[in-house]
């Protein structure tokens, strides 16, 4: 037999060995007190001079001798703790195995039944289905939710509107609870909630089975799990100056007992804000342009807002937990003013007339959600029975008054029109759902459910005074819309771990009923039907050099309710916002593969193949002379293209974060005038890169600077010029790391302004929107109570805390 090929195998895998080996090295050292006295059982950190995070570590002996093993070369921060005191970091560069000699503590003479070392993670990490972004310890600590999102890997904001790889179908979780409000509502809420209490945000590309099928990607913010006793809390003040100033004033509260927890959160908010829009509109008769209409709008919005947050968790015993939440949003009084000048010139471009328009409306809403959550665990481990409900009430009351003169092209008043009208919409949702779980074997387990979720929408609207010809309701009248919708689902999901593969696959139904009714036409329209929704992740880990990425999905979007109320908003004389009842739920498949080489580089491939997407497209009624801001189904979006991102500790206190898509986006709709098919087409390509900065030796000043461009894009009817966006943030923490102030300018430049387009057939019109967007933010935060106390309580594994 020969012994030689084998035994040629086995020197060269010693031979690799040894040399892999020869590039690591070790520090040791000693840990005393600061009287002189040797400390046992002291934990020891290696950590990365950027962020602390935690990269290698060990424990002293009875001697207070350490040592740390297999240590690339390289620059980091050496820390060593016992019980609740530390020592100061320090900075070491290892190029060979080092000994550091003593390291001390101060007094440590505590007595307390554990030992917690909580370190930073990573910023970004990817697991299967998802992206987490961790920003504790950051310059977006003090700044509120809504901020730190747009910060969050992939995601775009643009008008205030979410989308993560170019999907806006993104639903808003907190602590794993979908938060069911609107759209602006959300907004509202994460505005006026600092970031501070934020653990990490998760960006979930593709959410289990167990999540509705109503959104294509979520977003959860993960709130601090806090493990102290006792009662500690924080206050905070937060100003931003632009044209105009905007404040928000709040407190945080954090109670746990031996069994309970509950944490309370308030802020109020009092903002003005201005906004301004131009209209070009150019209508055409027969392929010929009749007029020209030039609207010049200034929109101020004077808001207050109370935020009142609260969730309580009692633990029964090791195996039963019960949480209760409630999400409150009081709006007492909005006023909106829209002032509007409207210039009527002919085809030479010679002025023939105007009128101005003063809309002055006032509203009131109250939003409020409560969650309540149950969780059995069985006597099998990672086997679990939860049950949640939920219950949203929304009531939105709105007065507006429009007036509008009228003049001829010398400027005399020719006519006057006096527009009133009364809104109220009650809004109430209720859910319950059913989950279990249990593991199948060591690396695999299985869950399945059900969900009841029934929707009730009540609308009504009064009008008087207005005095012409248009489509759409008579806007003389009074009508009351009533929708009801009911969802039956139920969903199983299968999740495994082998060798170096990650997989997810789950599969979920739902059936749905709606009924919509208008008194005024005694017309019920009622749709009712059933649709399935795969989903696929798969992850592939050789190393940790490299990791492979798959997933799949099918997802449904049904209307908004507002969306489906078909009552007129006016914003001008000749301007005006519909609601649709006849809108389609859309649905649409997502597919994307990629690969990602040393935790920090990925490249990434997608597909999306989207039907009966529906958004306010906008057409000018040529006949009535009238701009029509109207939900409307769009028959089909594609879209396919490839992204790249960069998440890396460029130095030792430089954090970057760059990611780019290029994507064919194609948009086809009908037209609502003609009834034809219009398609519309381009690449588009947009930029996100975020560098985050920690300086001073104990990193309590840190930065972030932010950019966003986007070049043009295919929005349903319209098409978007490109878009760009900077800013910057700055944090430092002051008492002792109780307190801390922070500095920002958003969009730096002003730059943040969208240019669109709509010339197809005959419509031939564009919108210029220029947002209150260039703000400076000065924010303020303490916090108080008995931090340093813990409980004495055994600490639990859990994905927030580590133990050493």
């Amino acid at each position: 037999m020969n012994y030689r090929v084998p035994t040629l195998i086995f020197i060269s895998l010693i031979s690799c060995s040894y040399l892999l080996r020869a590039q690591e090295f070790s520090i040791q050292g000693k840990v005393l007190s600061s009287e002189r006295e040797t400390i046992w059982l002291a934990n020891v950190l290696l950590l990365s001079p950027l962020d602390t995070l935690l990269i290698n570590g060990s424990s002293s002996d009875e001697k207070g001798m350490f040592k740390i093993t297999n240590v690339p070369p390289g620059k980091y921060l050496l820390k060593a703790s016992y019980l609740e005191n530390e020592s100061d970091y320090l900075e070491i560069d290892v190029a060979s195995d080092s000994d550091i000699g003593e390291i001390s503590i101060s007094n440590y003479a505590q007595t307390l039944d554990e030992v917690i070392v909580s370190t930073q993670k990573p910023r970004i990490e990817r697991k299967v289905d998802r992206l987490v972004f961790n920003i504790g310890n950051t310059a977006l600590s003090d700044s509120d939710i809504w901020e730190a999102l747009k910060r969050a890997p992939g995601v775009v904001v643009i008008n205030n509107q979410l989308s993560v790889n170019g999907n806006k179908d993104i639903g808003i979780m907190i602590n794993g609870r979908k938060v069911n409000l609107p759209r602006t509502d959300v907004i509202n809420l994460l505005s006026g909630t600092s970031a501070s209490n934020v653990e990490s945000i998760e960006v979930i590309t593709n959410p289990p089975s167990k999540y509705s099928a109503e959104d294509g990607m979520l977003i959860n913010i993960n709130m601090k799990k806090n493990l102290i006793s006792g009662y500690n809390g924080a206050i905070f003040n937060r100003y931003t100056q632009g044209v105009y100033p905007k404040h928000t004033l709040g407190t945080d509260h954090y109670f746990k007992g031996k069994k309970a927890s509950l944490s309370l959160n308030y802020s109020f908010n009092r903002e003005k804000w201005l906004t301004r829009y131009t209209d070009i509109t150019n209508f055409i008769e027969e392929g010929v342009v009749t007029s020209t209409w030039k609207a010049d709008e200034n929109y101020i919005r004077r808001r207050k807002r109370h935020n009142f947050n609260a969730f309580f968790d009692y633990v029964f015993d090791d195996r039963n937990a019960l949480s209760v939440s409630t999400l409150n949003q009081w709006n007492p009084k909005v006023s909106r003013l829209y002032d509007t000048e409207t210039r009527i010139s002919d085809p030479d471009g010679a002025d023939v007339s105007s009128f101005i328009t003063l809309n002055d409306s006032e509203e009131n809403q109250i939003n409020t959600s409560l969650y309540l959550d149950f969780v059995h665990k069985f006597k099998k481990k990672g086997a679990e029975l939860s049950l949640n409900t939920h219950y949203t009430y929304y009531d939105y009351e709105r007065d507006q008054d429009l007036n509008t003169e009228f003049f001829d092209v010398d400027g005399t008043v020719s006519d006057q029109d006096d527009f009133l009208t009364n809104s109220i919409q009650n809004i109430n949702l209720f859910s319950i759902q059913g989950d279990f779980v249990t593991p199948m074997g060591t690396t695999s387990k299985l869950e399945t459910g059900i969900r009841f979720a029934g929707i009730h929408s009540k609308s009504f609207i009064e009008q008087s005074g207005f005095d012409r010809d248009q489509a759409g309701i008579d806007p003389t009248g009074s009508a009351e819309f009533d929708y009801d919708e009911s969802i039956f689902a139920g969903y199983g999901s299968f999740d495994t771990k082998w060798d170096k593969w990650n997989f997810k696959a789950g599969l979920r139904g739902e059936y749905t009923s709606t009924i919509g009714s208008l008194d005024i036409d005694n017309a019920i329209k009622k749709n009712d039907y059933f649709k399935v929704f795969p989903s696929l992740s798969l992850q592939y880990t050789p190393n940790k050099n490299h990791d492979f990425h798959y997933y799949y999905y099918r997802r449904i979007t049904r209307p908004r309710y507002n969306s489906l109320n078909p009552f007129q908003i006016f914003q001008s004389f000749n301007s005006v916002i519909e609601g649709n009842p006849e809108l389609l739920p859309s649905s649409r498949h997502y597919m994307a593969g990629g690969y990602t080489l040393n935790r920090a580089y990925t490249f990434e491939a997608f597909y999306k193949n989207r039907m009966n997407n529906y958004q306010l497209l906008v057409f000018q009624d040529n006949e009535n002379e009238i701009l029509r801001f109207i939900s409307s189904n769009v028959d089909k979006d594609i879209a396919y293209g490839f992204n790249f991102s960069i998440s890396k500790n460029l130095t030792s206190f430089w954090h970057f974060y760059f990611m780019a898509s290029t994507s064919y986006i194609e948009s086809r709709f009908t037209d609502l005038d003609s009834g034809q098919l219009v398609k519309n087409g381009l690449w588009n390509t947009y930029i996100r890169s975020n560098s985050g900065f920690s300086f001073l030796t104990d990193k309590s000043l840190k930065a972030d600077i932010s950019i966003l461009y986007s070049s043009p894009v295919i929005l349903g009817n319209s098409r978007q010029d490109d878009y760009f966006k900077f800013g910057l943030a700055l944090r430092k923490t002051i008492f002792n790391k109780n307190g801390s102030i922070s500095l920002g300018i958003d969009d730096v430049f002003n730059e943040a302004s969208l240019f669109t387009t709509r010339k197809y057939l005959n419509q031939n019109n564009t919108s210029y929107y220029r947002p209150e967007s260039r703000l400076l933010v000065v924010g303020f935060r303490y916090n108080f109570g008995n931090t340093k106390i813990r409980s004495n309580e055994k600490s639990k594994n859990v994905d927030e805390r580590g133990r050493i």
